[in-house]
């Protein structure tokens, strides 16, 4: 395996270069300060030590050669994916975005097998190795087949940016456009300390009023337990004695006909999205994964703005409570009404966490905040529609992908993949050329089993379906 900057020179971790100026010419974006998402996945890392990689994975059939991969990473140094965060001189002010510094970096991996080549995107994701905080946020490798394609994956930490801002930042590459973040060097002097100090006054000003809010929160649930009007919640049975590695996530990559998915959607009422959900509800019962009554799903939502959102993170998420195998997954309208519901009143008052009680949570001790988590209801799985995929964000050096795909894992700072409470499965769908491709992370081992298993769980739920499958 050979590590390599974009100019084609050899690097190592420790022998980081200096930034291209390519990078930074064009329009530059001064005061963008870490906050809202981005900085959830910043306290995650630092305060619970998660980390959340996010791989994009290309299969060209004609191989454009490796000094057009190294040219189309260095048009991705130019854009907003190339990120570090500032340090900050007061506890509670919130950090800046800066543009890094570290050269942007390929690594090419020795010939493999095609048949190896999902393995060899699994091994890629498992051990990536970012530090986004210090400007090491993204990296690219690429390998040859034994049929002579090309593969190349970019991996990326969710805290640089969520699925819309990389799919904006590969498009703004492919039309040649740059955007720079800050200079590092705008975060220093008088000037920026004066401005972090007033961040930090109203930081601690809004923690206050969070505080208040939580205290009354807290009294009105006391309240209603001592009145008996507390909603129940039911508890989850424990979970079996795990047959598998607890700290292992489960993958899985499946291919799909598109006009055949579209077809079967129609057929039972619905449409893509609403199958793709119910084919992943269907898939959490035949794991024997608990759920009791009504299974949790969250749905994932973008609020990102116009061209001028320059935020990494920028989506929410609604929640769809599924009920019984009676009503779904064969009755897609069933979803479909769920679902419209759902989106009506999320975009009515919203289920993010608020600014207030994020400046509460950046002062909070990792004890503290860890307690707090563990009351915090999560999904029994998540779900994201990539919608169909951008042309110039499925090609690279003019060569079209013929197989695509998006996924992300969670990892603890050690760089091992970690088995989450919940949700306990995440699936991913996008479409592009004939295909339909759809990826899964599964975090409770214990139910999901190993890939084998899962992919024996994944072809009897699409084989229900009528759904004709090919697994990377």
């Amino acid at each position: 395996m050979t590590e390599r900057g974009v100019t084609g020179r050899s690097v190592t971790d420790e022998a980081v270069g200096a930034h291209s100026d390519a990078a930074v010419h064009g329009s530059a974006t001064t005061g963008l300060r870490v906050s809202g998402p981005d900085e959830a996945f910043l306290l995650a890392e630092e305060k619970l030590g998660f980390r959340t990689p996010i791989q994009f994975c290309w299969v060209l059939d004609d191989d454009p050669g490796l000094e057009a991969i190294e040219r189309y990473a260095e048009s991705l140094s130019t854009g907003l994916l190339h990120r570090a965060i500032s340090r900050r001189r007061f506890p509670a002010a919130r950090r800046r975005w800066v543009s890094s510094r570290v050269q942007p970096r390929i690594i090419v991996g020795a010939r493999i097998d095609d048949a190896e080549i999902g393995a060899w995107a699994d091994n890629l994701l498992r051990s990536a190795d970012l530090r986004p905080a210090q400007g090491l946020g993204w990296r690219v490798h690429t390998t040859t087949t034994t049929r002579g394609r090309r593969v190349v994956v970019l991996l990326l930490s969710h805290l640089i940016a969520d699925g819309e801002a990389i799919m904006r930042a590969l498009v703004a590459a492919a039309d040649g456009e740059t955007t720079a973040l800050a200079d590092p060097d705008t975060a220093r002097g008088a000037r920026a300390l004066a401005e972090d100090a007033r961040d930090s006054a109203r930081q601690i000003r809004s923690a206050a009023r969070s505080v208040r809010a939580v205290a009354r929160d807290a009294r009105q649930r006391r309240r209603e337990r001592r009145e008996g009007t507390a909603p129940v919640v039911p508890n989850r049975p424990p979970s079996p004695p795990p047959t598998y590695d607890p700290y292992r996530a489960t993958l899985a990559i499946v291919d799909v006909d598109r006009d055949l998915w579209h077809a079967q959607a129609r057929q039972y009422g619905g449409t893509g999205n609403t199958l793709f959900t119910a084919l992943v509800c269907g898939l959490v019962r035949r794991s024997g994964y608990p759920v009791g009554d009504q299974m949790r799903v969250s749905v994932a939502v973008s609020k990102r703005g116009g061209p001028e959102d320059l935020r990494a993170n920028a989506s929410g998420g609604i929640w769809l409570r599924v009920g019984e195998p009676q009503e779904s997954p064969a009755d897609l309208d069933y979803l479909r009404g769920l679902s419209r519901q759902a989106f009506a009143e999320y975009a009515k008052t919203g289920t993010d966490v608020p600014d207030d009680l994020q400046s509460l949570v950046r002062l909070m001790p990792r004890r503290v905040l860890t307690t707090a988590l563990r009351s915090v209801p999560a999904p029994d799985v998540s779900v994201s529609n990539l919608g169909v995929l951008d042309d110039r964000v499925r090609t690279i050096a003019g060569v079209p992908a013929s197989s695509f795909v998006l996924r992300l894992m969670v990892q603890d700072t050690a760089g091992e993949d970690v088995a989450m409470p919940g949700p306990g499965l995440s699936a991913w769908i996008v479409e592009y050329g004939s295909t339909v491709t759809l990826s899964f992370a599964a975090f409770s081992p214990e139910y999901y089993g190993d890939e084998d298993h899962l992919a024996k769980l994944l072809s009897a739920e699409l084989s229900a379906w009528g759904l004709d499958h090919r697994f990377w």
